[in-house]
């Protein structure tokens, strides 16, 4: 599933593309997946993309808003005016939208796990309510009253999104790397020097990601293309670690987890 920096980088790239565009007509393909309601949004604007957790929001004219959740396989295709979709996404599109001045986007599924919703402000608010804060935007301070008290693992409880939104399995482990700290360590065990050093290891690796578009490992790819930062990872499906040690896999939360128990204590 895309984590924070692969969302980041879509929104990015979508709202340069879309915003302003007119939507003329769309196409619905996999009916499972998109908002049955959907058609009313023809002859609406795009006003905004944003991104809240690892979701996708696009708001247009009229109050209206398209909640995106990519999953596992979900990919955006932007095609200019003139030109055509490759051949090789033509099976996987979940839904068409063609704009007034000739150009569409297609959003695109392999394992049909996504889905597109429609939804009133107040709709949204409600959904978005259930999520914890985003991690880029927060204090140590709030850092550590969101972590303070928790019983699981960190490694768990960083990636609930409930508690702090965004992470993920990639960048648990490597923030948690560059932290010094065993993933399966208990939440109660760490000291307040830990903590800070892990609340700097999540900003600093997910601001990096973001600059590198992403981690792409199987199916994520952006609008532009495929993201680089897989070529920076230190511990995730790795088999050893920056220090040359070898690394070991256990499974947390039901996630497989590698980390170096000689640089993670």
């Amino acid at each position: 599933m895309p984590e924070l920096p692969e969302v980041e980088t879509i929104v990015g790239q979508l709202k340069k593309k879309l915003v302003g565009k007119k939507i003329s007509s769309l196409k619905v393909i996999t009916k499972k997946m998109v908002d049955s309601k959907i058609k009313t949004i023809i002859g609406s604007k795009v006003v905004n993309v944003k991104r809240r957790a690892k979701s996708i929001i696009i708001e247009l004219s009229g109050k209206k808003f398209l909640l995106v959740h990519l999953r596992m396989t979900g990919h955006f295709h932007y095609v200019a005016k003139g030109k055509k979709l490759d051949e090789l996404f033509e099976k996987f599109v979940v839904a068409k939208f063609n704009f007034s001045d000739g150009s569409f986007l297609t959003h695109n599924s392999i394992r049909k796990f996504g889905s597109i919703k429609l939804l009133s402000n107040e709709q949204l608010e409600n959904e978005l309510s259930k999520l914890g804060p985003e991690p880029l935007e927060i204090s140590l301070k709030k850092f550590n009253e969101l972590i303070a008290g928790k019983k699981g693992n960190i490694k768990t409880t960083i990636m609930d999104q409930k508690v702090i939104v965004g992470i993920g399995n990639i960048y648990a482990q490597e923030a948690l790397y560059y932290a010094g700290i065993d993933p399966s360590r208990k939440v109660g065990d760490l000291s307040s020097v830990e903590m800070k050093k892990l609340y700097n290891q999540i900003i600093k690796v997910l601001k990096l990601a973001i600059k590198h578009h992403g981690t792409t490992i199987e199916n994520y790819a952006h609008i532009e293309g495929a993201g680089d930062f897989q070529n920076l990872l230190a511990v995730y499906q790795c088999k050893k670690c920056p220090k040359k040690h070898l690394l070991k896999k256990i499974t947390l939360g039901g996630r497989g987890t590698y980390y170096c128990s000689k640089c993670q204590r």
